[in-house]
């Protein structure tokens, strides 16, 4: 479907974007943030599969430690990534690494992102959520296909980073460990 999309073809969406964008009266700031969006999720759509990162990290990893290690993964993704993370945008939690992952990746072009937040609603899980979702994570990836690794960022208080970096090890995965800070 969309991977026969002619550039011509491409083009006509982006004009209907903008039109529904100027119907809406969107503000010019939001709406060439909008405009960028929209190609990096077309582009990444009608184009081959970019590299995949999972990530885990510890909640007091330190933002500047967290983006470089982004930005050499992505260069050496060669400028295309999708990147899955426990990060839920809509209680903005948890924070560190989460955080400044999700964050960076929605600014950065050439970068999707697919957050997937700990279901800590569920009763039955509600001492183990995180670890389920990390182990999920981890399983959507390898199960995709493709190329992709763990980046984990470390502490010796951040147990649920080293638990996804330790699963991530016992199934075989490439696995980067860093230091959080």
């Amino acid at each position: 479907m969309l991977k026969h999309l002619a550039p011509g073809e491409q083009a006509v969406l982006l004009v209907m974007l903008n039109r529904s964008l100027d119907d809406q009266l969107v503000p010019p700031e939001a709406a060439a943030h909008v405009r960028q969006h929209f190609r990096d999720q077309l582009e990444a759509l009608v184009s081959p599969r970019p590299a995949t990162l999972v990530y885990t990290g510890w909640r007091g990893a330190a933002r500047h430690r967290v983006r470089a290690d982004l930005e050499d993964t992505l260069a050496r993704a060669r400028g295309r990534l999708h990147v899955i993370v426990g990060y839920n945008p809509d209680t903005d939690q948890p924070s560190g690494g989460d955080r400044w992952t999700y964050e960076w990746a929605n600014h950065t072009p050439g970068v999707t992102v697919e957050t997937h937040p700990a279901p800590w609603h569920i009763p039955e899980l509600s001492k183990s959520a995180g670890p389920y979702r990390n182990g999920f994570m981890l399983g959507l990836a390898a199960g995709r296909g493709g190329a992709f690794e763990v980046l984990a960022h470390l502490h010796p208080s951040s147990r649920g980073a080293a638990g996804t970096a330790a699963y991530a090890d016992h199934m075989g995965l490439r696995i980067r460990k860093e230091p959080a800070t």
